[in-house]
């Protein structure tokens, strides 16, 4: 007779995949707001800016991916960027998400690989300017990130109360 065994770590969770992925954009957000209210204002460094829409893009991804999961849990894990927009858009009017979170999302996946490719990048002041291979500018401000980190705030309150977490 054949037994099997189920070994538990303390390294496996037994959560649902969207409950780990709002535990991670929780955390996310955290860091961004951190860095945002405690580290930036001490340290004054524009070139953290970057570091924070890096937090608040993976905060937003995570969210959005936990209301995927919590809806469609058989979607398959591999679709692209585009792919998961897109499903989250259509699920977006139904919770009530508005339609600039989406473009937020976007914008900051686009900021992201701006800033990889960018053949030049300077602070100016409290922003971050990233320089396209034309030398078209874009400026990112402390301001604008405050107004990021809303969004992300409403996203995950949202998310929480679809998932019911």
């Amino acid at each position: 007779m054949n037994k099997v065994f189920i070994v538990l770590s303390p390294f496996t969770s037994m959560l649902p995949i969207y409950q780990e992925l709002l535990k991670k954009a929780q955390i996310q957000y955290d860091a961004a707001h951190h860095l945002l209210t405690i580290t930036f204002p001490l340290i004054k460094d524009p070139k953290l800016l970057m570091g924070i829409t890096s937090n608040i893009l993976a905060s937003l991804e995570y969210s959005m991916e936990a209301i995927l999961d919590f809806n469609q849990p058989l979607t398959p894990k591999n679709i692209s960027f585009q792919g998961k927009i897109n499903l989250f858009g259509q699920l977006a009017q139904s919770y009530n998400i508005p339609k600039q979170t989406i473009h937020l999302l976007q914008d900051l996946k686009e900021i992201q690989l701006l800033h990889k490719k960018s053949p030049m990048i300077f602070p100016r002041g409290n922003r971050y300017v990233i320089a396209n291979e034309d030398y078209l500018l874009k400026v990112i401000s402390i301001d604008e990130i405050k107004g990021f980190l809303v969004q992300n705030s409403e996203l995950l309150k949202i998310a929480k109360k679809v998932t019911k977490t």
